[in-house]
């Protein structure tokens, strides 16, 4: 039907030559000073190095992540189901370079490269490469279902190429990516606060996630959600990591690193942040990136203190002038809310409209997720809402609603049924625009509804799915309706 299927040349097949070639062990000699991956990984450092430049393929300026991916949530405007093959390539390739960068650093440590190294600090430099590699196929297969599971011991592709048989299962691809995680969450350390690096604490939250994950669609493994509450409630209990007592504190920039944020991309001087007013509206100087969803905001987000900070609903008429009046996103230019997370009052005026680097955090998991994610996990896997459930759901709501109480509380006399669908409404409120709520969106199967009344046109059930970069597929097959 709608799908029509195009030829691209970038992607999986891309990223087996580069795996390949770290694989050759047969040259004649090794000139001195050329560096590879047995003579290079040969101090930690070197190896968080790498683990830190892997995550280049995912967050670059201009590109990756910063450049938010439009999913059709519900929350993007212009965001469509009408979803092409070459819809979306783009992440296959990212995650599989990042895959392909820990993968060399893990294989020359199991080579021995950091010998000399006590095993503790082996064992942690195992355990952060475990954690990205687990992070990548988190998403691959929450994104693309059945897939390949690249690790350092795969044979060398070239010689031993993938096929159809190499894509996994999606239970067995959970599996591997929760022995990572686990692996991770037993050796990494605790909150190191003056670097970015995985910690155990992050790793638990992570493998609750993956949980929640396995309880819902596809898998529907139940059993998984008393797992995802226990791993939660370790992290909430026991971890480092707290809600900051305002939401209006959460994104501004000068808050980087706060306690709440527990991983996020962090920016260096050779991979700058995206500019502030990439986000912004016409009367702010903006480049018209990341308009809100206008149903979504008018209709569906509760009015409260929290949706003012963001969503960008009001704003100057004119940024230069400071006596220009404030006008609603119905009576801007453009005619649509954008996203306040990456706008000022979040972001400085000179971080706004200087057209350089604004600092903007660009959080992957943060602390009021691991709230949400035990108040989905302990109802559903008891009989309905327990007391601890509601309170922790309550934290997220009260601090939103700032005292005004414009948003009902959770309650204990809820439904079982009732309770979870106030759960993923606060997911979709507090983690708006932060790539969290397409993954929900999937796993609660409530993709054509969240995209009505305008969006949902040419929808079926393999959208659930998003198509394998063509090339790719050719060697190891396509996803249904592509």
């Amino acid at each position: 039907m709608k799908k029509n299927l195009s030829y691209t040349g970038s992607g999986f097949v891309a990223v087996l030559l580069f795996i390949a070639s770290f694989s050759c062990q047969s040259l004649v000699e090794t000139p001195e000073g050329i560096s590879t991956p047995q003579n290079f990984y040969t101090t930690v450092a070197q190896c968080e190095a790498a683990y830190a430049g892997s995550m280049n393929a995912l967050f670059v300026e201009w590109g990756g992540y910063q450049n938010i991916p439009a999913f059709p949530d519900g929350q993007f405007e212009g965001a469509s189901l009408d979803i092409a093959a070459t819809s979306f390539n783009d992440l296959w390739s990212w995650h599989y370079k990042a895959i392909a960068n820990v993968n060399a650093v893990l294989k020359a440590v199991k080579q021995g490269s950091l010998a000399g190294n006590s095993q503790d600090d082996i064992d942690k430099v195992i355990g952060q490469g475990r954690f990205l590699r687990a992070f990548n196929y988190f998403t691959l297969v929450r994104l693309y279902g059945k897939i390949p599971y690249i690790t350092e011991d795969t044979p060398d592709p070239v010689s031993t190429p993938l096929t159809p048989a190499s894509r996994l299962e999606i239970a067995k691809v959970y599996d591997l990516l929760e022995a990572d995680l686990t692996f991770a969450a037993e050796h990494l350390g605790d909150l190191d606060a003056a670097s970015g690096k995985p910690n155990k604490w992050i790793a638990k939250g992570y493998l609750a996630k993956v949980y929640l994950t396995r309880a819902t669609a596809p898998l529907n493994q139940t059993e998984n959600y008393a797992k995802a509450r226990d791993v939660a409630n370790d992290v909430i209990a026991n971890g480092p990591y707290d809600l900051l007592p305002s939401f209006q504190d959460v994104f501004k920039t000068s808050n980087n690193h706060s306690k709440e944020v527990m991983f996020a991309f962090h920016s260096s001087p050779q991979t700058p942040y995206m500019p502030g007013n990439a986000w912004a509206p016409s009367e702010m100087d903006g480049w018209s990136g990341g308009p809100v969803k206008i149903y979504w905001a008018s209709n569906i987000y509760p009015e409260q203190p929290r949706k003012h900070n963001y969503l960008l609903l009001d704003f100057t008429s004119d940024i230069y002038d400071p006596s220009a009046p404030i006008i609603n996103w119905s009576k801007s230019a453009d005619g649509v809310p954008y996203i306040g997370k990456y706008n000022m009052p979040n972001l400085t005026y000179d971080q706004q409209v200087g057209g350089g680097d604004a600092g903007i955090e660009m959080k992957l998991l943060r602390f009021a997720d691991i709230l949400l994610i035990y108040a989905e996990a302990a109802n559903m896997a008891g009989n309905g809402p327990t007391q601890l459930a509601v309170d922790r759901l309550n934290r997220i709501i009260d601090r939103a609603n700032a005292g005004t109480g414009k948003e009902a509380r959770a309650t204990l006399s809820m439904t079982k049924a009732q309770f979870d669908q106030k759960v993923i409404d606060e997911r979709s409120y507090e983690l708006c625009f932060e790539n969290d709520r397409y993954f929900d969106v999937l796993r609660k199967r409530i993709l054509q509804q969240v995209n009505l009344p305008d969006n949902a046109q040419g929808y079926d059930e393999n959208d659930y799915l998003l198509p394998i970069p063509a090339l790719d597929a050719k060697a190891i097959g396509q996803n249904p309706g592509y």
